[in-house]
């Protein structure tokens, strides 16, 4: 009796059309960086303005949030009705807390504040843009809800 190793015809050519149904649909996602670069950044925004909220909460001063340039940066009051005088540092360094955006992405910008009990000083929808869509970012003007 001869057995016999290896592929048949039907199964070659069902690989195949897999494949080139793969690298249809799957390869030009991957084309576009900036996709994922204005994905990634909409994420670092949404989780920034959170640890700006938090940090109203915790300091029970006010918490300023300056969006300009495509760039995000947090100062704090050092008194309760003045003014942002002091820079927030980042929730794991000794570093200015600031996110900036690379080529190609765009935010709206936006400066406005989050008081002691973590309501911002006005509601934001902020659209940050790069690719092929806008993602939103809304901060809800009574609660102070990012998402």
């Amino acid at each position: 009796m001869r057995t016999s190793s290896g592929f048949t015809l039907p199964e070659l050519v069902a690989t195949l059309v897999i494949i080139g149904i793969m690298a249809a649909v799957v390869v030009p996602r991957f084309a576009s960086q900036s996709d994922f670069d204005a994905f990634g950044f909409a994420e670092q925004t949404r989780a920034g303005l959170r640890f700006a909220q938090k940090t109203a909460i915790a300091k029970r001063r006010q918490v300023c949030v300056v969006i300009a340039g495509n760039s995000l940066s947090l100062s704090f009051a050092t008194n309760f009705n003045g003014a942002c005088d002091r820079d927030v540092f980042g929730p794991a360094s000794n570093q200015r807390y600031v996110l900036d955006a690379t080529n190609g992405i765009a935010i709206t910008a936006a400066n406005f504040s989050f008081d002691a009990l973590g309501r911002p000083s006005a509601g934001q929808a902020l659209s940050v843009t790069g690719g092929s869509a806008a993602k939103l970012i809304t901060v809800e003007a009574e609660t102070g809800y990012v998402h």
